[in-house]
């Protein structure tokens, strides 16, 4: 897209993160509510309008996503609001814990998917080139591919706060409590050095899930 300072890439780079954050956080708070869980909903959360998230998490949902698209490094972070005492009781506390926490990458994989579909309109369409809607949409539509699947792997690693923590000790039996609470203690260590390294351990699931939703679409 050119170099890092590149305007439109900063713009788009800022736009699909914030979005693609906020799709990410609807996405729990509609599983929530769906559950009989209203917490996000009363608090205005339960939309995939930016606004309320950035009026929430100024640093994280403004000036760190700004920072980071000015230095080629992507980054934004919010969180829902949950009341899983508030589920409908047909729902055990793990596997409300568990449809709640996966909805949010789950959004994420689904908006790479409908970005790999523009993509693929595009090109069938004989658009790629044309300079006036072909080339920014092919531009905003990879960064929209590319950003989710990054979101998707990364909140699926299995350390605290991140979504993967929470989906893997729902799924594990009571006797795995020590553990977790272990782990919790050190959650901002291991958060620190996941943020460091994570990157390296999603490279490879990453690339081949982008190639393949390519190779779906006819794209590769």
């Amino acid at each position: 897209m050119g170099d890092n300072f590149n305007i439109s890439e900063i713009v788009v780079r800022l736009f699909v993160v914030i979005m693609s954050v906020s799709v990410h956080e609807f996405g729990h708070a509609w599983m929530a509510w769906k559950l009989g869980d209203d917490t996000a909903a009363r608090e205005g959360r339960l939309t995939i309008n930016p606004i309320p998230l950035m009026q929430a998490y100024p640093m994280s949902m403004v000036v760190l996503p700004l920072l980071g698209a000015l230095g080629g490094m992507t980054f934004a972070y919010a969180a829902t609001p949950v009341n899983l005492s508030r589920v409908n009781r047909r729902w055990t506390l793990n596997q409300a814990n568990f449809l709640i926490t996966i909805a949010g990458p789950a959004m994420n994989f689904i908006m790479a998917c409908l970005g790999v579909g523009v993509l693929a309109v595009i090109h069938h369409l004989g658009m790629r080139d044309d300079p006036n809607w072909g080339v920014p949409l092919t531009i905003l539509a990879d960064a929209m591919v590319f950003l989710n699947l990054v979101l998707f792997f990364f909140n699926l690693l299995p350390v605290p706060p991140l979504d993967g923590f929470s989906v893997l000790f729902s799924l594990l039996p009571r006797s795995f409590d020590g553990l977790r609470q272990q782990m919790e203690q050190m959650g901002f260590m291991l958060f620190i050095i996941v943020f460091l390294v994570g990157g390296r351990v999603i490279a490879a699931p990453l690339r081949a899930t982008y190639i393949a939703l390519l190779q779906v679409a006819g794209l590769l």
